[in-house]
């Protein structure tokens, strides 16, 4: 697949994960893992489902197979990994021979600009000629792959003789002055490649502190879980110890009893683990891509050209902002940990014989883990039929039709939190320019969905879009005005507060009471009508 050069003795993190061998045009995945682009062609040719083979994190969406070129495009879609290309590079030729090209003698020196071995008479020598007077020899022990690709001039990708010293920000490309002039005239605010260089390796040392903090919260929830299951296993046996001391007491009229007891106990034992244990698996999954993607950031700041700098950069940006968001939302799932607890009603061992089946009760209650607990919503699973969810039921997207949109919170409002969504794209085919959202106060996994929240819902409902209705009830305000005429990237969101009042927020800011005594619990949602195509759950916001 990909050809190596003493592969052996090559760093594991240059070598592809599916032929062992050192990269050969690496890609890199959605999920930060790197693979040869001929390893990644065959695996997801024999494997449609289009999952990472290290992590099982999607590749791509299946459907977006071209039918004419198979995978291709879909491939050469992703990003290269510059950085690893050029440490793969450096890495080839630190395990050649160390022989002088001068004098074929044993070399102790390498030139940085030519990656030339050499030996040090001949490397004293080598800077003496015109054309490599200023190139830097070094000592050849103790350079490292990093150190050598970090070290190797920035060649225009047009002008290949030139060296790039400008970067366009307009095409996010490195380029010449030869560029510059010939097809860069137009473009605005051309800066020194040195100066957009430095920018990016301070946004690539931000992103590794913002990926290391959250990767250390994390591994911190992790520990929390594990604490978890400890104080629950030491909880069961606690309670398994009490039910054995009261059923001795019952003798044989309690034995059956005891039987069912021990049942309930160890089935609420088990719910609590599979739920921790589930919740565990997620956060290890997450760490692993926080991870990746960190060591991808760290690896380029550490080794790579100014070039390769900004094109990783440009790469992860804003896939590590979606994946900030994602592990604030995914340290959330602890707010559904449960603790084991035990019940032994005194009383009714008096009254045994008439009332046993009410002498202990094992019960699932929630628990807090720790400081790590955080509020978090994503989208329920019953949305309109028209809506497509993604990045764990974070975003939410029309695919057909201007109805059918609706999309509901998968949990209760907590007083004083507001709900928010962020519009990310727009349907230019539609013309429908408001946004109906409001609460229903029917739980989602009961909820019958109409298809469209203006004209579908009656006492179920506090809506607003082109007016405002409470409960099927009209109400007399100009609220549904903050609702029309939206733009791509504006924020909306519904807060409940303690008082039962139904407030409507846009880009942070208060816009009014949409209703007042509204009934808890209830459930924010959103209408993806008209223009509106896509929108992106924001973390909640604690506004008590």
């Amino acid at each position: 697949m990909a050809t190596a050069t003493a592969t052996s003795s090559a760093d594991s993190d240059t070598q592809c994960s599916v032929c062992h061998e050192l990269f050969k045009k690496p890609k890199l995945l959605p999920c930060a893992h790197v693979l040869c682009r001929h390893c990644l062609l065959s695996w997801l040719a024999s494997n449609p489902e289009a999952l990472c083979p290290l992590c099982r994190g999607a590749i791509a969406d299946p459907n977006e197979k071209s039918k004419t070129k198979g995978w291709v495009e879909v491939v050469d879609a992703l990003p290269d990994d510059v950085a690893m290309a050029a440490l793969v590079e450096s890495t080839r030729v630190l395990s050649q021979d160390h022989v002088c090209v001068g004098c074929k003698s044993a070399a102790d020196s390498i030139c940085l600009s030519c990656n030339a071995m050499m030996c040090k008479p001949c490397g004293q020598s080598h800077t003496n000629f015109s054309m490599a007077r200023h190139h830097k020899v070094e000592d050849l022990s103790s350079m490292t792959a990093e150190e050598l690709a970090a070290s190797q001039p920035d060649h225009c990708s047009v002008h290949t003789s030139k060296s790039c010293e400008l970067f366009c920000p307009t095409h996010g490309a490195a380029i010449c002055h030869l560029c510059a002039s010939a097809k860069h005239r137009a473009c605005p605010d051309l800066t020194e490649l040195a100066e957009a260089a430095d920018k990016s390796r301070e946004e690539l040392s931000q992103m590794v502190t913002s990926l290391l903090t959250e990767e250390q919260q994390l591994e911190e929830a992790v520990a929390a879980l594990e604490r978890h299951l400890e104080a629950t296993e030491k909880v069961v046996q606690e309670a398994v110890a009490e039910i054995d001391r009261t059923c001795d007491k019952l003798e044989n009229s309690v034995k059956e009893f005891r039987r069912r007891l021990k049942e309930m106990t160890l089935d609420a034992k088990a719910k609590v683990r599979d739920t921790v244990l589930a919740v565990k698996v997620t956060l290890l999954d997450h760490r692993g891509r926080l991870t990746s993607h960190r060591r991808v950031a760290d690896r380029t700041t550490r080794g790579s050209t100014n070039k390769g700098m900004c094109d990783v950069t440009r790469a992860l940006r804003d896939r590590v902002k979606d994946i900030l968001v994602t592990c604030g939302q995914r340290r959330a799932d602890l707010k559904s940990v449960y603790m084991v607890t035990l019940t032994i009603d005194a009383a009714a061992v008096a009254r045994i014989e008439k009332e046993l089946s009410e002498l202990g009760q094992v019960k699932i209650s929630p628990a807090s883990v720790g400081p790590v607990q955080n509020l978090g919503w994503r989208f329920h699973t019953n949305h309109g039929t028209d809506i497509v969810l993604s990045n764990d039921g974070l975003t939410a997207e029309r695919v057909r039709g201007d109805v059918n949109g609706i999309v509901v919170a998968d949990q209760p409002m907590v007083p004083d939190v507001l709900y928010e969504i962020r519009i990310d794209k727009l349907d230019p085919r539609y013309f429908s320019r408001h946004l109906p959202c409001g609460v229903v106060l029917t739980d989602p996994d009961h909820l019958r969905l109409p298809y469209s929240a203006f004209n579908g819902w009656g006492r179920e409902a506090v809506v607003i879009s082109r007016a405002v209705y409470n409960r099927g009830h009209r109400e007399n305000n100009n609220l549904n005005k903050a609702t029309h005429g939206l733009s791509e990237g504006t924020r909306v969101g519904v807060m409940v507060t303690t008082k039962a009042e139904l407030h409507l927020w846009v880009n942070g800011s208060d816009r009014g009471v949409i209703a007042t005594t509204v009934p808890t619990p209830c459930f924010a949602f959103f209408d993806l009508y008209g223009c509106y195509k896509q929108v992106s759950v924001l973390p909640p916001t604690h506004l008590g």
